[in-house]
Formats: C-alpha cells, sequence, structure tokens
C-alpha cells in the first residue's frame, strides 16, 4: 500500500497524530464525537473505576468497580472520556464489539525460563493492564504514536507466579485477520524510530478527512470552507462549480456521520454487533 505526506496548514496539522493508529482507535476517534456516546459518558462516576500502579513493574493497573452495562451497549469494557483523543484516551473494546483484537494466552512460566514478549513490552512501552467487571483481562501497550489492545486468557497477569505470553488466534475462521491484526502489533514492538514525518494512506487520509469535516461542521463552517482547509482555496475556487468537488464534499460528509452515527462497529472494528445490540 502506498504511503504519502499530506501538504498541512494551522488547522488540518493537529491531526497530524492519527496517522499511525490501528483501526480500533480510528473507531474512537469517530465514536467520541457521537451525540450517544458523549450522553452515555455522563453517567460515568468519579469512583467506577480503581487505578494504581502495579507493584513490581511500571504499569497502571485500572479495574472496573461497577456493572458497565451502558459501556457495554456501546462496545465498551467501561466508558472512555470523549474528551480524550485515541492516543490518550483508555478505551478497552469487548471481544464482540472488536473480534480481531490480538490475543495472548498466559501459561505458567517454567523454570529458568523467560517470557520476551513481555521483557519486550514492560521496558520499552507504556502499560496498561485493565480488568474488567467479573474478571476478565486486557493491556494496553502504548508507544510509537500507537496503541495496541491486547486480550489475555489463560492465567492471570496478576497471579503471585510469572507467566508466559504467547499469541493466540483462538477463532480459527478468522485466521487470516487475527494474523494480520499480530503482525500490526508486532511491527510496533521493532525497531522504528519514535519520531517520523506522518506517511498517510488513501484510506487513512479519507479517514482523517472525514474526521476534519466532521469538526468542521460543528464549529459552523460551510463545506465548501471544509473543503478549502483541506484542497487549498485555489483549487475550490477552480472546481467548486463542477460536480467532481463538490460530489466528493457531500459523500465525504455522509461516510464520516455514518462512521460515527455508529458505523465505527461493522466498518473499523469488523463486528457484527448492531449500535442498538448489547457487547458483553
Amino acid at each position: 500500500m502506498k504511503n504519502f505526506a499530506i501538504e498541512t496548514n494551522s488547522v488540518t496539522a493537529k491531526y497530524d497524530y492519527l496517522w499511525r493508529l490501528s483501526d480500533d482507535r480510528w473507531a474512537w476517534e469517530y465514536a467520541r464525537r457521537s451525540e450517544k456516546v458523549n450522553r452515555y459518558a455522563e453517567s460515568r462516576g468519579a469512583n467506577d473505576i480503581s487505578e494504581m500502579k502495579a507493584p513490581c513493574a511500571d504499569v497502571r493497573l485500572l479495574r472496573s468497580r461497577v456493572p458497565q452495562t451502558m459501556a457495554e451497549r456501546l462496545g465498551f469494557v467501561f466508558m472512555p472520556d470523549p474528551a480524550m483523543n485515541g492516543l490518550e484516551a483508555d478505551v478497552v473494546w469487548t471481544r464482540q464489539a472488536y473480534p480481531d483484537q490480538v490475543e495472548v494466552f498466559c501459561s505458567a512460566l517454567g523454570p529458568g525460563r523467560h517470557c520476551a514478549l513481555r521483557e519486550r513490552m514492560v521496558s520499552a512501552f507504556d502499560i496498561t493492564h485493565v480488568t474488567d467487571s467479573i474478571g476478565r483481562e486486557y493491556l494496553l501497550i502504548h508507544g510509537k504514536g500507537c496503541v495496541v489492545q491486547v486480550r489475555c486468557t489463560g492465567l492471570s497477569l496478576l497471579g503471585m507466579e510469572p507467566v508466559m505470553m504467547n499469541l493466540s488466534i483462538s477463532d480459527i475462521g478468522a485466521y487470516e485477520r487475527k494474523l494480520k491484526a499480530q503482525k500490526a502489533a508486532l511491527a510496533i514492538l521493532g525497531d522504528d524510530p519514535e519520531s517520523q514525518p506522518p506517511q498517510w494512506t488513501k484510506r487513512t487520509q479519507i479517514l482523517r478527512n472525514g474526521l476534519i469535516a466532521i469538526d468542521g461542521l460543528k464549529a459552523g463552517l460551510s463545506r465548501r470552507e471544509i473543503a478549502e482547509l483541506l484542497h487549498g482555496k485555489d483549487r475550490v475556487a477552480a472546481d467548486w462549480n463542477g460536480p467532481s468537488l463538490r460530489h466528493a464534499m457531500r459523500y465525504l460528509v455522509r461516510k464520516a456521520e455514518g462512521l460515527r452515527d455508529g458505523g465505527y462497529l461493522v466498518e473499523l472494528l469488523g463486528s457484527e454487533l448492531g449500535i442498538y445490540r448489547k457487547a458483553s
């Protein structure tokens, strides 16, 4: 897939952080702009989630203290803060909402053995360990402008004994998709530099432009003014009265609003979950 740079301005440059996001973080960027998600988020209580540091590693520990019925309706393990972006927010998707998330199986670490995957993660990345209201465990791995969600099965990571973490694919029918997700996660654990100029694909450019369009409309801009932000005033002045650019902007806005209003579940997370069905 071809990568390329995009010319930016003072407004669009604020979206540069998006370029390395995985699909589930893109899903959050659209979801957090949804009226429904913001309305549900108003029910978040200050003490719903406990937070502490792990005693033996620099790892944040988050645990839900209360049932998360409202969050699960939207596909979340618990309700994130819509004010926080895809790199900042503690967004953990349920398995039903995000079936292709990376999985690891944790087993007993035998004498004299070490877990290279765990050692690499803890030494080079910021780790958040999440436990949901019924004890299921997840990891959020932050680094290099990316976040990877990992679902943990087998032995608990919080037990007294150390564990071996092995990548796992539990749904053989989704083997190719899950393998793709694993490869993307392993790429983050590689040796690429932390800071790089943004390199977009056609798909991520469209996703970025959709967010800019949604935010522009909310700020009171017209579609033409949004087009000027994306394509420059000269091109808009030359092409706006023709069919192509104006039609493209209508399509962009319609597509972005569809993703925001629940389409993120199917198109970005690969879920069969409808926006009005409950995830668990």
